[in-house]
């Protein structure tokens, strides 16, 4: 689909799209790692997919190398009663052209330094994003698109930056923001809670070490507390010795299974499949309390998490 093709079924006119954007965010991402423009100054235009105050995401097609994450603290789109009356940043649905300067920050691609901008419409539905199991996320060519996780199973709560951890029978991944369409929280009146499990949508954004989703809503399909659904037997794993100092053991049997090790926050540092018991080399790692989640491969088994404490 071309860009104009994407804004004519999206209900534009042509005299409401005037001129379309300098550069396709596909020929931005170049399919590449690391975009051909580059501290280049260059012109897109998008539509909002995710927003988070003084950045968001933007698409001008659907699916893969389509995307692009924005960072414009300067970008303020004139109030326009009765819609609003005070000028805002750029929320979901708004299309925007956008002039500024390509960069590439812990080998994501985002537009910053913005230096001319031009709000074109607002309200527009915005794509379901594709489909993905955690295994698939890290996957350069999603990087700045709207992503859809399922059914996972949250790990860990929120902290203080907004970031927290979800798993499924492929992995587990870092999100960050929770349900930003939604502040008052009325789907999960107590927010992500370790065994609850949603269905999130947000958008891809590369980090080091893999990739994390940047949170726009969630999903409520089964809380640790109120409404009781049946919902997939956990996945036992033993693990030890706890506390450890240089090496730990995950034994999760014979069948195939795979295991995480996070850090305090949430953040991934290693993972595996195994069907025997696995070695973890903590050598490289300071001291404090780490989680290692785990599930039963390619089944239907809720993942197990257990806290680690590294000591010397």
């Amino acid at each position: 689909m071309t860009l104009r093709t994407f804004f004519l079924a999206a209900g534009f006119s042509i005299a409401t799209v005037g001129a379309l954007a300098q550069t396709p965010l596909i020929e931005i991402q170049g399919q590449t790692d690391v975009s051909p423009f580059v501290d280049q100054e260059v012109t897109v235009q998008g539509k909002v997919t995710e927003y988070f105050g003084e950045t968001w995401y933007i698409q001008d097609d659907y699916g893969a190398w389509n995307g692009l994450y924005c960072v414009g603290p300067d970008v303020l789109l004139d109030a326009n009663p009765p819609w609003w009356n005070e000028p805002r940043h750029p929320e979901v649905g708004d299309v925007l052209e956008l002039t500024g300067t390509i960069e590439e920050v812990d080998g994501n691609t985002q537009i910053a330094n913005i230096t001319a901008y031009t709000h074109v419409d607002f309200w527009n539905a915005t794509p379901i994003g594709t489909e993905l199991e955690i295994s698939a996320l890290q996957d350069e060519s999603l990087e700045g698109t709207r992503v859809r996780l399922p059914e996972v199973t949250v790990v860990s709560v929120p902290d203080g930056q907004g970031y927290w951890s979800v798993a499924d029978a492929t992995g587990s991944t870092v999100l960050f923001g929770v349900d930003t369409d939604d502040p008052g929280m009325s789907e999960d009146p107590d927010g992500p809670t370790p065994g609850d499990v949603y269905k999130v949508y947000g958008a891809l954004r590369q980090v080091p070490g893999g990739y994390q989703v940047d949170v726009g809503d969630i999903d409520t399909l089964a809380l640790v507390s109120g409404i009781e659904l049946i919902e997939p037997e956990a996945f036992r794993f033993q693990l030890y010795p706890n506390p450890a100092s240089l090496q730990a053991t995950i034994d999760g049997g014979s069948a195939p299974y795979t295991w995480h090790l996070l850090d305090s926050q949430g953040l991934l540092l290693r993972e595996g499949r195994a069907t025997e018991p696995t070695r973890i080399d903590l050598s490289a790692f300071p001291v404090g309390t780490y989680t290692v989640v785990t599930a039963r491969a390619n089944q239907n088994t809720k993942p197990e998490s257990q806290q680690l404490l590294i000591i010397r």
